[in-house]
């Protein structure tokens, strides 16, 4: 029964028809030797004896991906699922893999819902679809506002989210898109349930706050997989306006700016990836939940490991990073990363980084499929006052 179970999970794994390129399947070293890379499939297959052959694997479609992994919002000790989904909607040598992950979770401390995060190509790049879609129950915990807040000020606040953030980008030249947006965020049945710091979240006394707004994204991307970079570059400037006439609460602008750059070391097999971000309100008065803070940056959330998640919140964030990334195996199945980032949020309404929080770590990484280079990622990091394993699908970065 249970590999009958197992055998079923691994055709999810597999699933529907696409196309891969042969030389996937291979490694040469400095020597020309030629190594035969292996994935999770490829043992499962092996373990269970399952007949399928290598030519039906690398011809689908789609590629799914599945694995108990931490959600990019939850707390501590939860349970929950990854789901990746991985396809091309034209030429490889034209058009950026599409994927689409969808992450439920139920966690022990009363956190539950569920996460969509599609990035979608079209033919030859024409256009991309961004998405970020939430509906969430998350108590959480918070500091205050600065970037030295103590330890002592920590409280917890419970409430709900909801969150439509919708970007669709034209592509004006090789790599580089243009695009219009909406973002809509919802805080309710805010409660402070253990108070320390009441008078620095006035949106608890309404139970609600909205922001509702129009985005301006410009990205060059030139990764061809943004499961797993192994080179390439990509840039995000996002504008963001909220306004009352939109259904927001207040009127307020932030700016986003990110910027990551991979370097292949080809026969060492390895890559050295770097990540820097800049995230601020430029004016007006965000709702306190809408402020810049750890690990919740647009798009991923999955900075600063080794911090705990809105752990330092206020108008302004920096952040840098970087990550060596290494294979352990000959064959690819396993690898490794060590990584080192820092983090400062600005002294509250400046643009002053008094405060540094570094953190450093390391992590092991299993070939989950080696067509779509998921992997699955198993990290640890560490701060002064906080660490933390994080389990995910694909790359934080």
């Amino acid at each position: 029964m249970t590999r009958k179970f197992l055998s079923l999970i691994l055709l999810l794994f597999l699933a529907i028809e696409v196309n891969a390129q042969n030389d996937e399947r291979y490694f040469i070293n400095k020597n020309n030797d030629t190594i035969v890379q292996k994935d999770g499939i490829d043992y499962l297959i092996q373990l269970f004896k399952i007949k399928k052959s290598q030519e039906k694997i690398e011809n689908k479609k789609v590629s799914f991906s599945f694995f108990p992994v931490d959600a990019r919002n939850a707390g501590e000790r939860i349970l929950v699922s990854s789901f990746n989904a991985t396809f091309l909607l034209g030429d490889k040598s034209n058009t950026n893999n599409s994927t689409v992950y969808l992450i439920p979770y139920v966690s022990f401390n009363n956190q539950y819902g569920i996460e969509i995060y599609p990035t979608i190509w079209l033919k030859e790049n024409s256009w991309n679809f961004v998405g970020e879609y939430f509906a969430l129950n998350f108590p959480q915990d918070t500091w205050g506002l600065g970037g030295g807040t103590p330890e002592s000020n920590k409280t917890l606040v419970d409430g709900k989210t909801l969150r439509f953030h919708q970007n669709v980008l034209k592509g004006i030249l090789p790599n580089l898109a243009i695009g219009l947006g909406y973002q809509y965020d919802e805080h309710h049945d805010l409660e402070i349930k253990e108070t320390k710091i009441e008078a620095e979240i006035p949106e608890t006394t309404t139970n609600k706050t909205i922001s509702s707004g129009v985005s301006v994204p410009i990205v060059f991307d030139n990764r061809k997989n943004i499961n797993n970079p192994q080179d390439g570059m990509y840039a995000n400037a996002t504008y963001l306006y909220n306004d009352k006439s939109l259904g927001s609460d207040t009127k307020w602008q932030s700016l986003f700016i990110d910027a990551r750059k991979y370097f292949s070391i080809p026969y060492a097999r390895s890559v050295l990836a770097l990540r820097s971000y800049y995230w601020t309100i430029l004016s007006g008065e965000a709702p306190y939940f809408d402020l810049p803070s750890t690990r919740s940056e647009p798009g991923t959330s999955s900075s600063s490991r080794g911090l705990q998640k809105n752990r330092y919140r206020s108008n302004a964030m920096l952040f840098f990073e970087t990550e060596y990334r290494f294979n352990i195996t000959r064959n690819g199945f396993l690898g490794g990363v060590v990584f080192a980032n820092t983090t400062s949020a600005s002294e509250y309404d400046t643009q002053h980084f008094k405060y540094w929080q570094p953190a450093i770590g390391t992590g092991v990484r299993l070939k989950f499929n080696k067509y779509t280079k998921v992997n699955v990622a198993f990290d640890f990091g560490i701060s002064k006052d906080y660490a933390s394993v994080y389990l995910k699908i694909g790359e934080v970065f």
